[in-house]
């Protein structure tokens, strides 16, 4: 390099150290004045400012001899910095200072805000609190070592216990259930969460609940296994409310016994077991129910059927099942030994309801009718155990009211023919294939004949003639009784009416089924066909048997009253084979009582029936009832009638039934010869 280049460098770089020394100066006295701001004055001087401070009068070790003060240090500087670096030094400075400012504005922002983030977390938390406390779930929480860390009020309710009772306490508890602890431990064990499972627990006061219990792990941030979560929902409510729909659906709502659903289900899992020791199927029909229902009204019906159930569930025993299989149809399960033990019950219960029943201020009799089917060995299902006891109740009925039968394996030929045989009486009906024959009935005081009772007669093409006692009852039970008794008043009023165009006045005497008492379609009837034959209501003569309208006795005075309005005559028939009653006969609106060929049988001997038809023909007559003996088949029998006063007669001493031809031949004879039927 020349001594020129030389001589231009060393002024330009004797500048730049001028430059640099200066820098540090103002970075040492920048130094030592934060220094003398920020430290104690005995505190060590900063490095970088050593040789400045030395030349303000420091000791070689780098210490101040006496603290400089601001004025001082502001003199150096301007000693040893011109005026543009001071300034930017100032402007430093003043950054510096602003800067630390910011941030300690930050700092204290940041401070706030993590106040309010801690005052939003505990509302949070009191919120969640709350939120727990009131839900009707129960809430308890636990440690790995399964104890207990939370329980939210409905838990503390439910076990009597405070939380801090509760708190800290191990899941082995006497105030907690059982099997608490091994279900927490299998959980934690697993770390996998339970099957919810439904329990019946008992809270503190003794109440019993069904709670849908769940266990499950918690875990935090890492993974690890926190704490375990158990629940109990409470759903006692919801099962309450599916047990009573379930109880409406299996149960009478009137009478609260067992429906015919829920009976059948029963029957069937009793015999999916076998018959140990044995079974026996009751069906219990009311008798005349109908007619209860219609003249006393449902609410009476209602309550006549809610005392038939007390009296059936006191005889009842515990294993057994009553159910009420709908209107009037009662079924009852008993466990027997033997078939003896069955029917044993069932004249227990035929007896038990055929007691009169004081309902208010009405006294009913409604006695029952029973089918049973008994099952000691073998198997057999539930659709066979009733149709058994169906067929068994079918017989009873067709003895009359008030009866039972067992079923036996012959009665499935009978309801066969049976069902025969209703088929061929509708055809026969509809055909015209029936026809009536006439009994006439004499007056004992002067021999004429006094009228005439009409019976029913079906000559069947291969079996020839079949017993009214046989046919009548297979029409009641095909629904026939209404028009059965339709086809009768139709014919009998009109031969009625034909003899009285001959000019031969003859009152007609129409037997009408037990079926259709009460029954307003009945009264409708009678009044149809005097509208139509145009008969007089006088020449019309209804037969009520006695042991169909005693059962229910407001019934037949309602049927009774309805007739006598219609100014027909009413007779009682067949009195003194049902619930005879002497003074019963008061309340009865008739004007013919007709004692039963059973009593007349017994005259020629004197004795008992004597002494009764004496004391019926009496009473009848101080109620102004006339008196008409069935059955008469011996003079001494008429002879004994005679004296007792009895008013009238009919029998085969008198005359058979016969076609309406031969009576009108002996009308006529009578007529031509002015001669009596019988002598007087």
């Amino acid at each position: 390099m020349t001594i020129a280049a030389r001589a231009t460098i060393r002024p330009v770089r004797a500048a730049q150290g001028r430059r640099l020394r200066r820098l540090r100066i103002a970075a040492a006295l920048l130094i030592a004045g934060l220094g003398h701001a920020l430290q104690p004055a005995s505190a060590a001087t900063p490095p970088g400012g050593a040789s400045l401070i030395r030349s303000m009068g420091a000791d070689d070790s780098g210490h101040w001899p006496a603290s400089p003060g601001l004025g001082e240090i502001e003199a150096g500087l301007r000693r040893h910095l011109p005026a543009d670096i001071l300034l930017l030094f100032a402007l430093g400075f003043v950054g510096l200072l602003l800067g630390s400012a910011a941030l300690m504005l930050r700092l204290s922002l940041a401070g706030r805000q993590a106040r309010r983030a801690l005052a939003q977390a505990r509302t949070a938390h009191a919120t969640l609190r709350a939120l727990m406390d009131n839900l009707p779930s129960l809430i308890a929480t636990f440690d790995t070592e399964l104890r207990l860390v939370y329980a939210n009020r409905a838990a503390q309710d439910f076990f009597g216990l405070d939380e801090q009772a509760l708190i800290g306490q191990p899941a082995r508890n006497p105030s907690l259930p059982e099997e608490l602890e091994a279900e927490l431990r299998a959980v934690r064990d697993s770390h996998a969460p339970s099957r919810t499972l439904e329990q019946r627990r008992t809270d503190s006061a003794g109440q019993e609940h069904h709670l849908l219990v769940s266990t499950i792990p918690l875990f935090d941030a890492t993974g690890a296994l926190h704490q375990i979560l158990r629940t109990g929902v409470d759903v006692t409510q919801s099962r309450q409310a599916e047990e009573r729909l379930r109880h409406l659906i299996e149960h009478d709502p009137l009478t609260e016994l067992p429906n015919r659903l829920r009976f059948k289900s029963e029957l069937s899992a009793r015999l999916s077991h076998g018959p140990s020791p044995g079974l026996a199927l009751h069906m219990i029909d009311l008798d005349g129910f109908r007619s209860v229902n219609d003249t006393h009204g449902q609410a009476m019906g209602d309550m006549l059927l809610q005392a038939v159930v007390r009296r059936l569930a006191g005889l009842v025993r515990p294993g057994d099942m009553l159910a009420r299989l709908g209107g009037d149809e009662f079924a009852l399960l008993q466990r027997i030994r033997g078939e003896g033990e069955a029917m044993a019950l069932a004249g227990r219960i035929t007896q038990a309801l055929a007691q009169p029943y004081q309902l208010g201020p009405a006294m009913i009799r409604c006695s029952a009718s029973l089918g049973l089917s008994a099952l000691v060995s073998g198997q057999a299902s539930a659709e066979a155990m009733l149709a058994r006891a169906d067929l068994a109740l079918a017989n009873a009925r067709r003895m009359g009211m008030g009866h039972f039968k067992a079923y036996r394996e012959e009665m499935e030929g009978e309801a066969l023919l049976r069902r025969q045989l209703q088929a061929e009486l509708m055809a026969a009906l509809s055909s015209g294939a029936l026809h009536l024959d006439y009994q006439p009935k004499f007056s004992l005081r002067d021999g004429r004949m006094e009228g005439v009772e009409a019976l029913l007669r079906w000559n069947h093409p291969q079996r020839g003639p079949v017993s009214p006692s046989e046919f009548v009852p297979l029409a009641e039970e095909a629904g026939l009784a209404l028009p059965l008794a339709r086809y009768v008043l139709d014919q009998a009023a009109a031969q009625a009416m034909q003899w009285r165009g001959m000019g031969l006045e003859l009152p007609v005497a129409v037997n009408l089924s037990g079926e259709l008492i009460g029954m307003t379609e009945a009264l409708a009837m009678v009044e149809q066909v005097l509208a139509s034959t145009a008969i007089p209501a006088r020449l019309l003569e209804i037969e009520v048997t006695e042991s169909t309208f005693i059962g229910d006795g407001e019934a037949a005075r309602s049927m009774l009253l309805g007739l006598r309005r219609l100014g027909i005559t009413v007779a009682l028939d067949d009195f003194g084979t049902g619930f005879s009653s002497l003074a019963y006969l008061q309340a009865l609106p008739i004007d013919v009582l007709k004692v039963d060929r059973s009593f007349v049988q017994g005259l020629e001997g004197g004795g008992a029936s004597a002494r009764i038809v004496d004391t019926v023909v009496r009473l009848a007559h101080g109620l102004g009832v006339r008196v008409v003996a069935e059955g008469v088949e011996s003079q001494a029998q008429l002879e004994a009638l005679r004296k007792l006063g009895c008013d009238t007669a009919q029998g085969y001493l008198l005359a058979r039934p016969q076609p309406p031809q031969a009576i009108t031949s002996l009308l006529l004879g009578i007529r031509a010869t002015k001669t009596l039927a019988i002598p007087a």
